[in-house]
């Protein structure tokens, strides 16, 4: 083939049609009915996820949402399993910044016995202290492995770095060794008695339903299902100083992991889809500019990406690599100067429309199963969007122009006050990062 194939207009979609209501209890009711599917998925989400957490039992909230799949007070962990493998299901839960979920898909003739078994499991949870000890125990593991792995150990010193020290945000959803060692199982069960109840809680069900059917089967299971809670507390997050090197040591280290970034946007901020196609030509596909530059060009990386992570509060924007040790400090010279770059002048329209057709033509990827749907719904229940935000997903998009790019860029990208963060030999580093003239250096433990 002698040239690149052109890609042809994307095909028409549109997001299946959903019903919400709320339960007398206050329990949000979100139904998807896709009569030609086999399968049926339930995600039931709570205000239970880290930002209600006190900094104290950081980590709280994560460990009793892993804790509700390992019984009932009716079911042991082993009845628990059998339960599960009779109905042909794998329920999981799980925890993040905003919100708490649990959830499996099953084949539509299950709805029922999964429901039963879901609400037993959100209402009446065994929280054995054995299971507890040996989930804490997993999530210490997990988070020494984590700062073993370079790359990992990146992203959490990033984190701890560019957020003030008061900043929640400044640290991982699933907490610090310090808190994590310290809680017990008479702290998950305060968390679950004070933030599991219908008043903070949505449910999602997608798949081979009849609405009616599945309404009478939550009314069933959890319409009397009482309590109430508090929502979560209210993170204003504050970046730590201005422009600096934050250089974590890892001696021995034949690659340096980069993170260059600072303060990003929230779910709610008006410039959400200029900002992801802006970001998703800087760094989100594999034709976007820092891998052009710096995998392609250079052949510095396998990979450079850039992206923001917004949260219920204001989260990071991230623009990262890994590289060969000896050129770390021109790597992060190129990635600063694509930074600067995008902020001078407005994309060629050629450039800007092959990112945003590729973001309008991945959209309907990610729908292909009752999951990807129930998914769909979560960020409508958890952040109060419009009910027509996937019907207008596409055509906001569409509507994202040069100007508009270059606009959110200047705003919102600000390599002046960007935090550098690199991890990597200090022995080899230190003195040309210094040399460099690119922000104060400090050199950290990787402990």
């Amino acid at each position: 083939m002698s040239e690149r194939p052109i890609a042809g207009a994307p095909r028409p979609y549109r997001f299946p049609s959903f019903e919400h209501q709320r339960l007398d209890n206050g329990l949000g009711v979100w139904l998807v009915p896709l009569p030609h599917r086999e399968l049926v998925s339930i995600h039931l989400l709570t205000d239970a996820g880290a930002a209600s957490e006190d900094e104290a039992h950081a980590g709280l909230a994560g460990l009793t949402a892993q804790l509700l799949v390992t019984g009932t007070r009716r079911l042991d962990a082993s009845a628990f399993a059998e339960t599960t493998e009779r109905l042909g299901i794998e329920v999981g839960s799980e925890s993040s910044w905003d919100s708490a979920r649990a959830g499996f898909t099953a084949l539509g003739s299950k709805l029922d016995d999964g429901l039963e078994l879901l609400a037993e499991m959100l209402r009446t949870p065994r929280l054995d202290p054995g299971e507890f000890d040996r989930l804490k125990s997993e999530r210490l593991n997990d988070i020494l492995q984590a700062r073993a792995d370079p790359g990992r150990l990146a992203d959490e010193s990033f984190l701890r770095e560019v957020f003030a020290d008061d900043v929640p945000y400044g640290r991982l959803s699933a907490g610090r060794p310090e808190t994590v060692e310290a809680l017990t199982v008479e702290d998950a069960a305060a968390f679950h008695a004070g933030h599991y109840a219908p008043n903070v809680t949505d449910i999602i069900i997608a798949g081979a339903i009849t609405p009616e059917v599945a309404r009478a089967a939550i009314e069933r299971h959890l319409g009397d299902w009482g309590g109430t809670a508090p929502t979560h507390r209210t993170i204003e997050p504050v970046q730590r100083g201005g422009r600096r090197i934050v250089l974590v040591d890892r001696p021995g280290s034949v690659q340096s992991e980069l993170r260059v970034g600072h303060l990003g946007i929230n779910r709610h901020d008006p410039r959400y889809f200029p900002a992801i196609v802006m970001a998703a030509l800087l760094g989100g596909v594999f034709g976007s500019r820092l891998n052009l530059r710096l995998r392609e060009e250079l052949g510095y990386t396998y990979s450079a990406r850039a992206s923001f992570d917004p949260r219920r509060a204001i989260g990071p924007f991230i623009a990262s690599a890994a590289v060969q040790t000896e050129v770390s400090v021109d790597a992060i010279r190129q990635l600063l100067g694509q930074l600067e770059r995008i902020r001078d002048s407005q994309p060629e329209e050629a450039e800007l429309a092959e990112v945003r057709n590729f973001l309008i033509g991945v959209f309907p990827l990610r729908f292909e199963t009752t999951s990807g749907i129930a998914s769909a719904i979560e960020p409508l229940a958890v952040y109060d969007q419009p009910h027509d935000w996937w019907q207008r997903y596409r055509a906001r998009l569409e509507t994202v122009g040069g100007s508009d790019v270059h606009r959110v860029a200047r705003e919102l990208v600000r390599p002046d006050e960007a935090l550098i963060l690199v991890v990597g030999d200090a022995s080899v580093l230190r003195a040309e990062l210094e040399a460099a003239d690119m922000g104060p250096v400090d050199v950290v433990s990787a402990a």
